[in-house]
């Protein structure tokens, strides 16, 4: 799947929303998430199977202008409102992520070379 497949997909997901985010904006978060799934993967260009992640992550991402992020919220005797956010969007993906870096170090065969003593 292209970027274009995983646009369509996060636009998809975002019907319904009174407000659009624009194509330029889709398409830049959706090359931070697969950046940032390529690094804790090992690998050079994202794997077909973390595509769906990528897009999962992409509209978390962008509902957190929506309050979806939000891990804590308290009003203080002031009436003062704070806010906190979760600091690591992929987080929730720790397993499927790990399981999809073994893959990539296997070259993509889920089994590890055989081990030769010498």
């Amino acid at each position: 799947m292209a970027t274009a497949d995983m646009l369509d997909r996060v636009t998809t997901r975002l019907t319904g929303w009174e407000v659009q985010p624009s194509e330029v904006e889709l398409l830049e978060d959706i090359q931070t998430i697969s950046d940032r799934v390529c690094l804790r993967v090992g690998a050079g260009e994202l794997p077909a199977l973390a595509e769906s992640i990528v897009v999962d992550a992409t509209v978390k991402m962008l509902n957190r202008v929506r309050f979806e992020g939000i891990s804590s919220e308290s009003v203080g005797q002031t009436g003062t409102i704070t806010t906190s956010f979760v600091d690591d969007i992929l987080a929730e993906y720790a397993d499927e992520l790990s399981s999809l870096s073994d893959l990539v170090d296997d070259g993509g065969t889920g089994h590890r070379p055989p081990v030769r003593f010498i």
